[in-house]
C-alpha cells in the first residue's frame, strides 16, 4: 500500500513538475495568438466561368477569408475610381454573394469609357486594386504590403496608390 501511494504520490509530484516546467497562459497566449494571427485576405478570379449561368455576367469574382468565421456582403465594400475626358470619376461599388461561401461577384457599375481602378476592400483592412485594361478585363491585381515584424501584411490603400495607378493606366498606349 505504501508503495502504490508513493507511486501515486510520484505521479502528482511529476504531474507538478510539468506543470510548473511550462510556461504560464500570461506568457503562452500572446506567443499562441501571434503564431495563428492573420489578416482578413481576399484574391481575386478572372475570367469568370462562362457556363455559371448564376456568375455569367460578372466581370470578376472576389474570394475572401477572415480569420473569425465566414466574411459576407457587409464585410466588403468597393470603388471604381476612373478617369473619363479628363475627369476624375468616383462609383461605388456593390458586391453581390454568390452560391459559395465567401466569394462574392462584381458586376460593372462604371461607365465602358475611360481609365478605370477598381479598389476592393475586405474588413475595413485588405485592399485590392484592380487595373482594367482598354476592353474592360483585368490587366493587373495588386494588394499593397508592408513589412511588419518580419511579416508582410496588407496596408491601408491611400488617395496616393490610387492616381499612381491611374496615372499609369493614362500613359498606355
Amino acid at each position: 500500500m505504501n508503495r502504490r501511494i508513493a507511486g501515486v504520490a510520484f505521479a502528482f509530484a511529476s504531474l507538478g513538475a510539468l506543470v510548473a516546467a511550462a510556461p504560464s497562459p500570461s506568457r503562452a497566449t500572446p506567443f499562441a495568438v501571434e503564431a495563428f494571427k492573420w489578416p482578413p485576405w481576399l484574391s481575386v478570379e478572372w475570367p469568370v466561368n462562362p457556363y455559371d449561368r448564376a456568375n455569367r455576367d460578372a466581370l470578376l469574382l472576389v474570394h475572401a477569408a477572415m480569420r473569425e468565421g465566414v466574411p459576407t456582403t457587409h464585410d466588403m465594400s468597393g470603388t471604381a475610381e476612373g478617369i473619363v475626358s479628363g475627369q476624375r470619376r468616383s462609383v461605388a461599388l456593390h458586391l453581390d454573394a454568390t452560391s459559395e461561401p465567401g466569394v462574392f461577384a462584381l458586376r460593372r457599375q462604371w461607365p465602358a469609357n475611360g481609365d478605370w481602378v477598381l479598389r476592393i476592400t475586405l474588413a475595413g483592412s485588405t485592399t485590392a486594386l484592380v487595373s482594367l485594361d482598354r476592353t474592360g478585363g483585368i490587366a493587373s491585381v495588386d494588394i499593397p504590403m508592408q513589412v511588419g515584424s518580419g511579416s508582410a501584411f496588407p496596408r491601408s490603400v491611400g488617395a496616393h496608390d490610387i492616381d499612381s495607378a491611374l496615372a499609369v493606366l493614362a500613359s498606355r498606349p
